[in-house]
C-alpha cells in the first residue's frame, strides 16, 4: 500500500465497487488493493490506493469513454482512470451508473 492515510477512501470506493460488480470474479481484495475480473477472465475494474490518490481502473471506459457521467468528468485522468483524492466526495450514484453501463457493455468484448 502506498500511502494508508487513503485506506479510508479507497474502502469507500471499493465498498461501492463490490456492491455493484457482486456477480463478478474477484481476483484481488486486500487493503489498498481490489481487482474485479469479467466472468470471461478479462479485467474490469480495479481501486488502488497510490501514492496521492486512490485510483478508480475502469477498463470498458477506455473503449467507450462517452460513458462516463457527467458528474465523473472532473475526476478523469488518462483514458480509463478516475483520481480520487482525500477529502473529495465519492460520487456513489455516478459510479453506480457508470459500472451498470459497463456492464452492459460486455457482450461487446
Amino acid at each position: 500500500m502506498k500511502n494508508d492515510r487513503l485506506i479510508f477512501l479507497w474502502s469507500e470506493l471499493a465498498e461501492v465497487v463490490r456492491t455493484n460488480c457482486s456477480t463478478m470474479k474477484r481476483v484481488c481484495d486486500e487493503p489498498g488493493d481490489l481487482r474485479i475480473e469479467t466472468m470471461q477472465g478479462r479485467p474490469f475494474v480495479t481501486v488502488r490506493i497510490q501514492k496521492e490518490h486512490v485510483g478508480l481502473y475502469v477498463l470498458p471506459l477506455y473503449y467507450h469513454p462517452d460513458i462516463l457521467p457527467l458528474a465523473l468528468q472532473p475526476h478523469k485522468s488518462g483514458k480509463s482512470t478516475l483520481k480520487f483524492n482525500k477529502g473529495q466526495e465519492v460520487l456513489e450514484p455516478e459510479i453506480k451508473q457508470l459500472l451498470h453501463r459497463c456492464q452492459a457493455l460486455i457482450g461487446a468484448y
